[in-house]
């Protein structure tokens, strides 16, 4: 993808109605922008024209209180319940969230076309409250459908066999089967593994580093004054997980009460840490070729999105296992936005895989 990434991470503080955004988008006679808007349940991703991107965290600021994990609670009849005892319904607040991102783009700017990608494990019911919520104006797909849309644009995939679609986001490793012959469609349930996912790897890497520190690993974790010295180390330690992707050694400045330094990681630490919790998403990822009669034989190549399929050892193990080439985006973090903005009322049909 020829897109320049422009990473934005701040609170969203939205207010206009979330209908007047769904009839300024896809209106009869617009020949603006072409946009595409990823849900993930850490992040926000919208591409504009190939040209642009953004990343926002999943989370609203409304009346001052900051409101987050509604992404997985969509559908849920019991509300979200604020800090101050307002209560929300968690399709609400996503559809405001994808209206800010959408502004945040356009400027009031027309656009022509729009599309949603939502995560492809969520049940049917859960896609159609969000179409409602939309007043259906506004495609709604899978996003391993616009992914795959956007992999077979750049770099391109194989043309036979089965394609392994592999979205590694921050709660969770999605699986997805698509046969390249049937026009690349998918089979079969996408299969989730929320214990192979960028949050736990971030958890244990902050573990990692606290022991480090010698007597701070002893100190009261609930105080006040430590949980604000996690929260900030444990972003710390995700952005030092996001840095060895590209170097061997970097650096986490930890500063909790009665202790400060700096902790140097290395990649080959960082490896260790993921080496178990990754066998086990490799076991889960045999089951399920398994479960759909796939041998690894007939796997031509295993694709990678979300934000994990940059590190290294990733793409390693899973040639290695399948032996199969692995192939991905220079932004994999962006892939099912752009495949959205590529192929906005594009959707995948089940077939049977390829005999």
């Amino acid at each position: 993808m020829g897109a320049v990434q422009r990473r934005v991470r701040y609170r969203i503080c939205w207010t206009t109605d979330r209908h007047t955004v769904v009839r300024m988008l896809n209106s009869p006679g617009n020949h603006g922008h072409s946009l595409g808007l990823s849900v993930g349940a850490t992040n926000l991703a919208g591409t504009r024209d190939g040209q642009s991107a953004v990343i926002r965290p999943a989370e609203l600021t409304l009346r001052g209180h900051r409101l987050t994990g509604f992404v997985d609670r969509v559908g849920d009849p019991v509300p979200l319940i604020a800090p101050d005892g307002s209560n929300y319904r968690s399709e609400d607040l996503l559809a405001d969230a994808l209206g800010s991102m959408a502004r945040a783009f356009t400027d009031g700017a027309p656009v022509s076309d729009v599309a949603v990608t939502v995560p492809a494990h969520w049940r049917a019911s859960v896609v159609d409250t969000l179409r409602r919520n939309l007043r259906g104006r506004l495609p709604v797909v899978s996003d391993a459908t616009a992914a795959l849309t956007a992999l077979r644009a750049s770099p391109g995939l194989p043309t036979h066999g089965v394609i392994v679609l592999c979205d590694f986001g921050g709660s969770g490793t999605s699986i997805t089967l698509a046969n390249a012959a049937r026009d690349f469609s998918p089979f079969g349930e996408t299969v989730r593994v929320p214990d192979f996912s960028g949050d736990h790897i971030d958890q244990a890497l902050l573990t990692h580093v606290v022991a480090g520190l010698g007597d701070a690993s002893h100190s009261d974790p609930s105080s006040t004054a430590m949980v604000a010295s996690l929260v900030r180390l444990r972003d710390d330690c995700r952005g030092a997980k996001e840095r060895l992707s590209a170097s061997t050694a970097t650096a986490v400045v930890a500063d909790l009460p009665g202790h400060g330094a700096d902790i140097r990681v290395t990649r080959t630490e960082l490896n260790d840490l993921m080496h178990a919790p990754l066998s086990e998403f490799l076991a889960v990822l045999d089951e399920t070729l398994e479960r759909y009669g796939v041998p690894a034989t007939s796997v031509s190549a295993v694709a990678t999105v979300g934000g994990g399929a940059r590190i290294p050892l990733i793409t390693q193990r899973l040639s290695e296992h399948l032996r199969a080439p692995v192939v991905t985006t220079p932004h994999p973090q962006l892939t099912a936005a752009e495949g959205a903005r590529s192929s906005p009322t594009g959707a995948g049909s089940s077939t049977r895989p390829p005999r």
